[in-house]
C-alpha cells in the first residue's frame, strides 16, 4: 500500500508539474483528460495543420523475440500509410524507439476525425493479416542484409555498450526478424496497442473539444498498462577497440562513443551545449577536416530521448583506411580539450543562441508541440520544451562544461569497419 501511495502522489506531482510549468512557457494552454486509460493533451494553436502524436509506453525493449515491435510498427506503418492517400493527411509515420512506440499524423483540421478514428481503431481492433505480415518480414529481413558498414559499426557500439541482451541493445539482423511468427505479432499489438498503454496528444487549429475526444474514446475496453524499462545507465571503465571487416566497403566506416547524461542528470544542460558544438554548430567534424587535413565525414549522434535512461554520444564518421587511427586520435584531442578548457562564456553564448534560432524556424507555427507534450509527460520532465530548457542553458558555466565534459568523456568504444584488403 505504502508503494502504491508514493507512486500515486509522484504521478500528481509529475502533471501538476506539467501543467504549471507549460503555462509559463507562454505558449497557449493545454487542455487534459483521461479517457478509458488513455491520457489525452489537447492544445490549440493558430497553426493551419494538426499534429496527432500517440505515444505508446511499450517499445522494442520489451520485445520477447527480437524484431516483433519494428514488424508490427511497420506493419502499422502501412496502414496508416493507406489513410494517409485515402483521406489526403499530409503526414503519417511510426517510430519504434527502445522505451516506446510513437505514431505521428500531419493533417488539416477538417481530415482530424479520420485520423482520430483510425487512431480509435488501432486501439480497439486486433491487428494482423498473414500473407501482409510475411511479405513485411521478407522485405525487412532482406533489407538488413545489406545494412551499411556505418550502421553496422554503430549497432556493434550499441552491442558492446550495453551487452548483448539488453534492451538498448538494438541492432538487427536477419535472422531475428525471420524467427518472428504470426502470433509474435499477434501478441505484440494486443500487449502494446491498448488505451491502458497510449498518451494521446494533439496541437494546432482544431474545433473539436475535449468533450468531444472523451465521447469518441470512451468506453474502449483496456486496463492500466505501463512497461516503462528499468534501466540504469552505463559506466564505461575501460577503452575497447573493435575491427571488423568490411566485404563490399572501400572506406573505413567507425563509431566512437561515450556514455552520457540523462535529461534528468543535472549534467544534461552543459552537456546538451557541448553535443551541440560538436555537431549543429560544426566545430569538431568541420574544424578537424579542414584544419587537420582529414578526408571524412561524420555526424555526433546524442540520444537522450531516444535512449533516455542511458543515452550515449557517439561519433560517426566515414573516412580513408589509413586515416583511421588518425581519426581516433584527433576525436580524443578535441574532447580532452574541452575537458581541459571547456569553452569560453562567449562561444557558450554563441552556441546557445544558435540552438534557439533553429528551434524558432522549426516552432514558427507550433510544429512538434504535440509530440513535445506527450515526450515531456512520459519522461516527467519538462527539459524536453526548448522554453523551458533555455533558463538551464543560460546558467551554464565554463566549469559547469568541464565538469561534465570529465565526467563523461573518459573511457570509450571504437567500432571500425575495414575494407577487405
Amino acid at each position: 500500500m505504502f508503494k502504491k501511495g508514493i507512486l500515486l502522489l509522484s504521478l500528481i506531482l509529475a502533471i501538476s508539474g506539467f501543467e504549471s510549468a507549460r503555462a509559463e512557457t507562454g505558449l497557449p494552454r493545454i487542455e487534459r483528460t483521461t479517457v478509458s486509460g488513455m491520457t489525452v493533451f489537447a492544445q490549440k494553436t493558430d497553426s493551419s495543420l494538426v499534429e496527432v502524436t500517440l505515444l505508446l509506453k511499450s517499445g522494442s525493449g520489451l520485445d520477447q523475440k527480437k524484431g516483433t515491435a519494428l514488424l508490427v510498427n511497420q506493419f502499422v506503418s502501412g496502414v496508416l500509410y493507406y489513410y494517409r492517400v485515402k483521406s489526403g493527411w499530409v503526414e503519417a509515420n511510426v517510430e519504434t524507439y527502445p522505451d516506446y512506440t510513437m505514431i505521428k499524423i500531419v493533417t488539416s483540421s477538417r481530415r482530424l476525425k479520420s485520423a482520430l478514428n483510425v487512431i480509435k481503431d488501432l486501439l480497439v481492433y486486433p491487428l494482423y493479416d498473414y500473407d501482409f505480415a510475411s511479405d513485411l518480414q521478407n522485405l525487412i529481413s532482406t533489407d538488413l542484409k545489406a545494412t551499411s558498414s556505418i550502421a553496422k559499426s554503430y549497432y556493434d557500439f550499441n552491442r558492446e555498450f550495453y551487452g548483448k541482451n539488453h534492451p538498448y541493445n538494438d541492432g538487427l539482423d536477419s535472422a531475428s526478424i525471420d524467427s518472428v511468427i504470426g502470433n509474435d505479432v499477434f501478441q505484440w499489438h494486443r500487449l502494446t496497442y491498448q488505451p491502458g498503454n497510449a498518451i494521446l496528444s494533439i496541437s494546432g487549429g482544431f474545433k473539436e473539444n475535449v468533450k468531444y475526444l472523451e465521447k469518441l474514446f470512451g468506453n474502449m475496453q483496456s486496463g492500466t498498462i505501463d512497461n516503462r524499462l528499468i534501466v540504469k545507465p552505463v559506466v564505461l571503465n575501460k577503452i575497447s577497440q573493435i575491427k571488423e571487416v568490411d566485404l563490399n566497403g572501400r572506406v573505413a566506416s567507425i563509431s566512437i562513443g561515450y556514455p552520457a547524461p540523462r535529461i534528468k542528470d543535472p549534467e544534461f544542460p552543459a552537456f546538451k551545449i557541448i553535443a551541440y558544438y560538436l555537431e549543429e554548430y560544426q566545430h569538431y567534424f568541420e574544424e578537424l577536416r579542414v584544419k587537420e587535413g582529414l578526408i571524412y565525414a561524420g555526424f555526433a549522434y546524442y540520444n537522450y530521448l531516444k535512449k533516455p535512461n542511458a543515452p550515449s554520444i557517439v561519433f560517426l564518421t566515414m573516412t580513408e583506411p589509413q586515416l583511421l587511427d588518425r581519426v581516433e586520435t584527433r576525436t580524443v584531442e578535441v574532447l580532452k580539450k574541452i575537458v581541459e578548457s571547456g569553452l569560453e562564456p562567449a562561444e557558450i553564448t554563441a552556441v546557445i543562441n544558435a540552438m534557439k534560432t533553429r528551434s524558432s524556424i522549426e516552432q514558427a507555427d507550433g510544429k512538434g508541440l504535440a509530440t513535445v507534450n506527450a515526450l515531456s509527460y512520459f519522461l516527467e520532465t519538462q527539459l524536453v520544451y526548448d522554453q523551458n530548457l533555455w533558463t538551464k542553458l543560460e546558467q551554464v558555466t565554463n566549469a559547469d562544461i568541464k565538469n561534465a565534459a570529465a565526467k563523461y568523456f573518459q573511457n570509450y568504444i571504437r567500432v571500425a569497419y575495414l575494407p577487405k584488403e
